[in-house]
């Protein structure tokens, strides 16, 4: 008798959690996907443009007025930004292209479940899908770029792993969508658009691999992802290189102190790990960069000369000239432009909180200067100093000191950062100074995002819009006399005092 009620009981719960399911399904299956693509056929790397519609169901429209998340996926995989619907239930989104082949597109009210990087994460087997858009990606012959006596590099970061960053205080969505630095069609896609700018070398960021430790065999697990990302970045640029495609070339930032900081003897070992790894791995020659005859290595040291010239005399090893040719780097220079400043020393900047970043010299020749869409200064991005975006205008000002100085090396600050402070867990003692990116307009990423998907802090976001600034800036950077003009409408400057009627 007890088991019959029992039975019972577990019989009318079944039904109801049925009951709900079906219930809930039906909220999402009273719309009808439809999607259509612009195009049925483009060039590896280009982009296609697909137009989502929700059409309600003839049932019920009024309860179905909300606005519904969509996820795009490429060949049964999730790929792109996910956006909602606007009130008609329309979305649109953009899809880069990098891998050749048949791409089947379709859009999904369902995106992977509990997926930290949704991207490349298979489409669950009943999620609620959209008609099939098929476009043939084609293989397209690239230009090699001309040897240029000034090299323009970018900053980037390999750090979107599990123990690393995970979006979740980006403020924006790249169009690739929350993708894992391992992902090798991300990386495909990223090194077309370097070439498209006319990106020569890119400066990959370890400069956190070591602090706190004495030796390179210390080094924790989230380090040794973005080690291991960076390991899959170069096999990904060696197999474009074999197909034709110019992936740009590779250099390192190492760190010795940005508040924490290593010894000198785990810096030397980590640069011996990377030069048996790398620089003498058959597979990845000729993507390192080299500059005077040996492979080029950066290193931040934000202590500047002070702090290292503590650490040698403390009886430290010095650095390893041997084998690298070794660069230092700090950053806000603006700071210590004198006479014993570190641009004397011949540090370079990662970023100067400055319109007008500051030039480092090497034996009488401009050799580094490193420019920004936006920065901040001491105390983050809230502080007057600080200068935003402007739409455009403040990067415009930056390279107009890059026309005037033209250094060798001339650094972009950065490609894809996306990582801050949450609200109310920034530095300093009220916990209110923010670094590295906080919004869209206090933010330096240039990599393409979706102009509408939601962030951290806000929606929307910039586009193509800084790629093709920086490929426009870079186009009239190697002209010796640039005769084009470039203009972004910005707002005044702070405290400025604006008179006249406009």
């Amino acid at each position: 008798m007890i088991m019959t009620r029992y039975f019972g009981l577990l019989l009318v719960g079944l039904l109801i959690a049925v009951g709900f399911a079906r219930a809930a399904d039906a909220e999402v299956r009273a719309w009808d996907l439809h999607i259509t693509a612009n195009r049925t056929s483009i060039g590896e790397g280009g982009t296609v443009m697909v137009a989502a519609q929700c059409i309600p169901s003839k049932l019920d429209i009024s309860k179905h007025s909300a606005r519904i998340k969509l996820w795009p996926y490429l060949n049964g995989k999730q790929w792109g930004a996910a956006e909602k619907t606007d009130q008609r239930g329309q979305a649109t989104f953009i899809i880069p292209m990098p891998d050749v082949g048949t791409a089947r597109i379709q859009v999904a009210a369902q995106g992977p479940v509990r997926a930290v990087f949704p991207v490349g994460q298979p489409l669950a087997r009943k999620a609620h899908v959209s008609n099939t858009v098929v476009v043939q990606v084609m293989a397209r012959k690239f230009t090699v770029p001309a040897h240029r006596r000034h090299l323009v590099g970018i900053e980037y970061e390999p750090w979107f792993t599990p123990l690393m960053e995970t979006w979740s205080t980006a403020e924006a969505i790249p169009l690739l969508g929350k993708y894992e630095s391992t992902n090798t069609s991300v990386l495909r896609q990223q090194a077309i658009w370097f070439d498209k700018m006319g990106i020569n070398y890119i400066l990959i960021d370890w400069t956190g691999n070591i602090f706190g430790k004495t030796k390179w065999n210390q080094r924790p697990q989230n380090q040794r992802q973005i080690i291991h990302a960076t390991t899959i970045l170069l096999k990904t640029y060696a197999g474009m290189r074999r197909e034709g495609i110019p992936a740009p070339k590779v250099t390192l930032l190492l760190g010795l102190d940005n508040g924490p900081s290593t010894t000198t003897t785990a810096l030397n070992e980590e640069m011996h790990w990377i030069d048996k790894h790398y620089i003498k791995n058959p597979r990845f020659v000729y993507l390192w960069l080299n500059y005077r005859k040996k492979p080029l290595i950066v290193i931040f040291n934000g202590g500047g000369p002070g702090f290292l010239a503590g650490k040698l005399a403390a009886g430290e090893p010095p650095i390893n000239t041997h084998d690298f040719t070794v660069r230092w780097m700090a950053s806000q220079l603006q700071y210590t432009h004198d006479t014993h400043g570190h641009a004397i020393a011949g540090y370079w900047s990662w970023m100067d909180g400055s319109i007008r970043p500051i030039p480092t010299y090497h034996r009488g020749q401009c050799e580094a200067l490193t420019i920004t869409p936006a920065f901040f200064a001491t105390g983050g991005w809230l502080v007057p100093s600080a200068r935003d975006r402007d739409n455009g205008f403040t990067y415009i000002r930056e390279f107009k000191t890059a026309l005037r100085y033209r250094p060798h090396f001339l650094n972009i600050c950065q490609w894809n950062e996306f990582a801050g402070q949450p609200t109310g867990s920034g530095y300093g003692p009220k916990h209110n100074s923010y670094g590295d990116d906080y919004n869209i307009p206090l933010s330096n990423d240039i990599e393409p995002v979706s102009l509408t998907a939601c962030a951290y802090r806000g929606c929307g976001g910039w586009g193509f819009y800084y790629l093709n600034l920086t490929r426009a800036f870079i186009h009239l950077y190697h002209q010796k006399h640039p005769s084009s003009t470039i203009l972004a409408i910005g707002s005044p400057d702070h405290n400025a005092v604006i008179t006249g009627g406009s």
